[in-house]
């Protein structure tokens, strides 16, 4: 009877074994990967023990004072440089000699490879997907747009671009839209899959006008998240937000509300 099973009992062993080897120290892994993420002035988030968290408090951003960040400018690399946060967050080099950054800033540090993807916005010669967009929310295809652009990025490294649009008709100057809208979406294998979508009755100062920030492997599973910022009008401030990509539709994993 005994040695019936003694086979057996070796075979669950080894597969028990393996199991812990692909999945087991992957994730003990991963409860130890840490990171941090500086959006602008306003937008703070930390990454630990597999949770995303925003910084808000006295004590997170004193954690945060002069610790040493990847920082990029308009989605260029910048430099490696010491972050210090008052009313807003000031770059500094090891000297402690101001870095003036005057466009979009995003800075990252962590205890892991962190991969940013590069990527450049070009204007949208074919309008195949907009107008299905337009159409699919019951509004007309000869609207004008404030904001209008494409970029393909291999958001999930399956070594095929996605094509991500970004539309809008927010705080126009020379025109009176009947109704204001933005649109973030992907187009993948020929299906939309959307990220922001927001229509609503013309008001001069209503509504958010998107703009995709990056492309970033924040947690180091192998696919990229997306940060799109949302600029409302005057001192409304900005909305940022993180997104992944399930496969099946877009999540918000943190946002700075």
């Amino acid at each position: 009877m005994w040695k019936r099973y003694v086979p057996l009992i070796i075979v669950m062993i080894i597969v028990g074994v393996t199991m812990f080897l692909l999945y087991g120290l992957d994730s003990l892994r991963r409860e130890k990967y840490e990171t941090a993420i500086v959006v602008g002035d306003n937008t703070s988030w930390i990454y630990k023990k597999k949770r995303w968290i925003k910084v808000s408090s006295a004590n997170a951003f004193e954690d945060l004072n002069w610790k040493n960040f990847e920082v990029y400018e308009n989605n260029e690399r910048v430099g490696s440089y010491n972050l210090w946060h008052d009313d807003k967050w000031y770059v500094f080099d090891d000297k402690r000699n101001a870095i003036n950054i005057e466009g979009e800033m995003l800075a990252y540090r962590s205890n892991y490879d962190i991969t940013m993807d590069e990527f450049s916005k070009e204007e949208i010669t074919d309008n195949t997907y907009v107008n299905t967009v337009l159409t699919d929310h019951n509004l007309s295809n000869d609207n004008k747009f404030t904001t209008s652009y494409k970029t393909s990025v291999d958001i999930d490294h399956d070594g095929s671009l996605e094509e991500f649009y970004v539309i809008s008709n927010v705080f126009p100057l020379n025109f009176q839209p009947e109704k204001i809208f933005s649109f973030v979406f992907m187009v993948k294998d020929e299906t939309i899959y959307y990220l922001y979508e927001d229509v609503a009755d013309y008001r001069v100062y209503a509504g958010c006008s998107p703009d995709i920030i990056t492309f970033i492997d924040a947690n180091a599973d192998n696919n990229d998240e997306l940060i799109v910022s949302c600029f409302q009008y005057s001192n409304l401030g900005r909305v940022d937000m993180l997104y992944n990509f399930n496969g099946e539709n877009f999540k918000i994993l943190i946002s700075n509300q």
